[in-house]
This record gives C-alpha cells, structure tokens and sequence, in this order.
C-alpha cells in the first residue's frame, strides 16, 4: 500500500524537524527529501503551490548536500521550511 500523499507531506515535515533539531542534514537524510520531492512533484493530486515549495526546498537540499558531510545551515532557514510544509499538510486535514 502507498502513502498518500498527505502521509508523505507529515513525512517530509518529520525529516525537516529532526534536522533542524539537529542542526544538521545528512547525505541520507538528504537523499529521503530528494525522493519524496520527485514523488510528490510527479503526483497529479498535489496542489501547484505545493509543487512550487517542493521545488525550493529541492533547490536546498542539492545546495547543501556533501556526501559523507554532515551539512549545517540556519536554524530559521530550516524553520522556514518547517513552517511551509506544515501549512501545506494542514489544508489537508
């Protein structure tokens, strides 16, 4: 059974928290957000603005990807984000 992908967007939220916890994103984590990306940017359902958050954070994830690095950015960078696709998965509920 696939996630829907309102249970992808709770996903991607969940990833972009633990990182800003961190204060850190690794190769992998990176690499889950690059999949979930494409996959929710492919998905017919999911609304164009949506898309269009995708596509920033995309942009993110390939600028601040090291392999074998842990990356590090700003705490409110990744709050922005954070926040965008909470507001993105609370249209849904």
């Amino acid at each position: 059974m696939s996630m829907s992908y309102h249970h992808q967007l709770q996903l991607l939220v969940d990833i972009l928290r633990n990182q800003q916890t961190e204060h850190y994103g690794t190769h992998n984590e990176y690499e889950q957000i690059q999949l979930l990306v494409q996959d929710l940017i492919q998905n017919p359902s999911v609304p164009e603005e949506t898309k269009s958050a995708l596509r920033n954070l995309d942009n993110f994830v390939i600028q601040h990807d090291r392999e074998g690095e842990k990356s590090n950015f700003s705490f409110d960078e990744m709050e922005s984000y954070v926040n965008e696709f909470e507001k993105h998965t609370t249209f849904l509920m």
